[in-house]
């Protein structure tokens, strides 16, 4: 097992990180800001050089439905072949920095077809990613603030979406914070992901919230600064990569929840 943590929260890629490539050993990273169609060589190429100089290793997490650049968001719920052109680019990236698992997100549900839509374009993905020796790994989400609905909310509907999916380069990334957001919608809990979806789980993002009563949800606080006891789920945190990511808090807490989530003592438990 890998731990690691996102690429924003690298000093490196990002001014405001908390912690520096040196501290980890695994590095999720992040295309969603990045204009990798038309420029990026900079992003690729620095994500080389801290490989090569710490021994870095790469998961990316594909852009999704509301990422920050627009002209590269993908919506699997809707039938565009821009989504399978940015996908076939983000993996031939993917490939180039050894990366062995891509993170991706379903899309919005805005019709009846929306499902049976991430079905057939995910078959299509996969066979592209398959060339390429990549596995994706579908992330659980939630339905927003603003009501939006998004595919792969429930254990139910993810366990759903791979079986027809039907590939064996098609896995599940867990999403702890998100799973506690969708557990509270809908009177499910954390656990039931791992159960439901025991043996499709490939891939693990950790991070904190306080759920529905905040007026922002999806938070993204280091381990012990939410309402999630990850004490609780510290057993079921057994997968080939585990990611922490974070938008905020300061480095030892960071490095608190990176000792946790590897198994080692830290301040906090």
């Amino acid at each position: 097992m890998r731990v690691g943590i996102n690429s924003q929260a690298v000093k490196e890629f990002n001014k405001n990180g908390m912690v520096w490539a040196k501290d980890v050993e695994l590095i999720e990273l992040s295309l969603a800001e990045v204009d990798f169609i038309n420029d990026g060589n900079h992003v690729i190429k620095l994500a080389e050089e801290l490989s090569e100089e710490y021994n870095i290793r790469y998961t990316i997490h594909a852009p999704y439905q509301d990422s920050p650049l627009k002209s590269t968001r993908i919506k699997f719920t809707e039938i565009n072949n821009k989504n399978i052109k940015i996908m076939e680019r983000v993996l031939e990236l993917s490939y180039k920095l050894g990366a062995e698992c891509v993170v991706i997100h379903g899309g919005d549900v805005l019709g009846k077809n929306s499902i049976k839509n991430v079905i057939k374009n995910l078959k299509e993905v996969c066979n592209t990613s398959k060339n390429y020796g990549i596995t994706l790994a579908l992330e659980n989400v939630f339905t927003n603030e603003k009501g939006i609905k998004r595919a792969g909310e429930t254990p139910e509907e993810l366990l759903y979406i791979v079986e027809n999916v039907g590939k064996d380069t098609l896995g599940i990334n867990i999403d702890i914070g998100h799973a506690y957001i969708s557990s509270q919608m809908h009177n499910i809990n954390i656990e039931d992901y791992f159960e439901t979806l025991n043996g499709h789980v490939i891939h693990i993002h950790a991070h904190n919230n306080v759920g529905l009563c905040g007026e922002v949800w999806d938070k993204h606080l280091p381990i012990f600064n939410g309402k999630i006891d990850y004490t609780k789920l510290q057993k079921m945190l057994k997968t080939k990569n585990i990611i922490l990511e974070v938008k905020s808090g300061s480095r030892e807490e960071v490095l608190d929840s990176l000792k946790f989530l590897s198994g080692k003592k830290c301040k906090k438990t």
